[in-house]
């Protein structure tokens, strides 16, 4: 098995998860005998020896040859890499629209009802202040006929004790007068 990451150059800016587990699919799906990553270690290396990429690709090639690996079979290979990693790309964008699914849709979801409780509410208030306002016209109502019927109510009083106090008096008078004569 060949070591994936001394393959890929800059891997350290990589976020180190995703990297993991892409690595992990390429790695699973390395197969036995020479193919395109063990091609690609091999043009690493004499890069290192201080190859230009040109020499080192036609050096590599050449040594590959030697074990009956051909162009076709690089690229073939190659290929099927291109495959795996297109194929972890589409995991994740499936997860990817799931976790959308999950936690985005679900949260406008539970917006729109909360704001759909919202406008309920603000019916309600106006129901509510639309009914406050017939409660205090009916309570206007009631205290302005009660007004006038406590002033029926005292006028009466008024007129029964003038008329009480006046028939009261003269009895009175009457009956002194008759104790004082009789």
């Amino acid at each position: 098995m060949v070591e994936l990451k001394e393959l890929f150059s800059n891997l350290e800016k990589y976020d180190e998860k995703v990297l993991s587990k892409l690595m992990t699919a390429i790695a699973e799906s390395q197969q036995g005998g020479f193919d395109y990553l063990k091609f690609k270690l091999s043009y690493i290396r004499l890069q290192q020896m201080g190859m230009d990429e040109a020499q080192a690709a036609k050096s590599a090639f050449m040594t590959a040859s030697t074990m009956g690996f051909t162009k076709e079979e690089l690229l073939k290979s190659a290929q099927k890499y291109l495959s795996v990693l297109n194929r972890e790309k589409e995991t994740f964008a499936s997860a990817l629209k799931n976790q959308i699914a999950n936690n985005v849709d679900a949260k406008r979801v539970e917006i729109n009802k909360a704001k759909e409780r919202i406008a309920e509410n603000i019916r309600k208030i106006e129901q509510l202040k639309q009914e406050n306002e017939l409660l205090t016209g009916k309570i206007e109502e009631i205290e302005s006929g009660m007004e006038a019927v406590i002033k029926k109510i005292e006028d009466t009083r008024d007129r029964f004790k003038t008329t009480f106090d006046a028939l009261y008096h003269e009895i009175e008078a009457d009956v002194a007068l008759y104790n004082k004569f009789l």
